[in-house]
């Protein structure tokens, strides 16, 4: 996720560290939280951290227990299934408004991460390949002009994202296909094709229902309302 260059409130550096932690599973659904280990491990105060944590509580990704702690939250697929729904509908629409206002410099970006994402795949990096799975869609809201839509999914689709990895996870779920659908959209931009960059843009979206039962299957500890 990026945000306005410049300086960052501590809270911010907290927030965003905990909320990068908690989509790869480095912090794992249930985990508890110790806000002293968390003050150690980021240097900073005690206020930033419980900011921090107050932010991520608000998009259900904390919970506190009284007496007890706080916790990571486990995925919310309701959330997860809203913020999917959100970035289909905004996402065909927007990838029209791209084919439009495709650039030579444009159509470099494009290049340029699919070049990076086909490399993460050869070297089954699924860090990398699940970042660059990200730039891709980032891109084509950025090219559309629509950078301040983008900013608005991203900061609430962190339940969505967390889904997203673990299917990277998942032993049988073969990312090819989302190379293949990512270079069939761009083939439809770069040929100013709106209908057909909506329509795979749609399909695109529709992988999660296909992927729900391997996801959740692998992971079940991880989930809420299986």
């Amino acid at each position: 996720m990026t945000e306005n260059s410049g300086y960052q409130p501590l809270s911010y550096i907290a927030y965003h560290k905990l909320r990068q932690d908690i989509i790869y599973c480095d912090l794992t659904p249930g985990q508890k939280l110790s806000v002293r280990d968390l003050e150690e491990q980021f240097a900073l105060g005690r206020t930033p951290v419980r900011e921090a944590l107050v932010r991520l509580s608000e998009l259900g990704l904390v919970y506190t227990i009284p007496q007890s702690g706080t916790y990571v939250s486990r995925i919310d697929l309701h959330r997860a299934e809203d913020a999917r729904f959100m970035r289909e509908h905004l996402e065909s629409c927007v990838i029209r408004e791209c084919c439009a206002r495709l650039t030579d410099e444009g159509k470099a970006t494009f290049e340029k991460i699919i070049a990076a994402q086909e490399k993460a795949l050869t070297a089954n990096d699924a860090r990398a390949f699940f970042e660059y799975d990200n730039e891709f869609h980032q891109a084509i809201f950025n090219i559309a002009g629509r950078h301040t839509v983008w900013a608005t999914l991203e900061a609430h689709n962190t339940h969505l994202q967390r889904f997203r990895w673990l299917r990277t996870q998942v032993k049988g779920l073969d990312w090819s296909n989302i190379m293949t659908q990512h270079q069939q959209m761009l083939q439809a931009i770069m040929n100013r094709d709106p209908e057909e960059a909506n329509f795979l843009a749609l399909a695109h979206a529709h992988l999660m229902f296909s992927e729900y039962r391997a996801v959740t299957d692998a992971f079940p500890d991880f989930f809420d309302q299986l």
